[in-house]
């Protein structure tokens, strides 16, 4: 499981202000750990708008955005069908909005 990919997730049970439902969700955590841990951590994607950085990112080409306060590990079983990758730019930008909200 590579980092950036895109997948269909079931984030129930749920509670405010956590995303619930199933919803896409981009794998954050490193390709390496991703193959030998029983849990990979996430960022989820919303419809609601607008984009505002750095604490709701669009992907290029998505009509949905990454909503970094929702980062969570989660477990490898919550992961459903794989929808895509993020590209190597939608990526960095991603990770720079993951910088400035973990960051101090």
């Amino acid at each position: 499981m590579t980092r950036g990919a895109l997948f269909w997730i079931n984030l129930e049970p749920a509670t405010p202000p956590e995303l619930g439902k199933v919803r896409p969700a981009i794998v954050v955590s490193n390709t390496v750990y991703n193959g030998k841990l029983d849990s990979v951590v996430v960022v989820p994607l919303s419809t609601r708008e607008p984009e505002i950085w750095p604490l709701r990112v669009r992907p290029r080409g998505k009509r949905s955005f990454a909503v970094i306060p929702g980062i969570r590990q989660v477990s490898r079983m919550r992961l459903h069908e794989r929808i895509g990758d993020l590209s190597a730019g939608d990526l960095a930008r991603l990770d720079a909005a993951l910088a400035i909200h973990l960051g101090d």
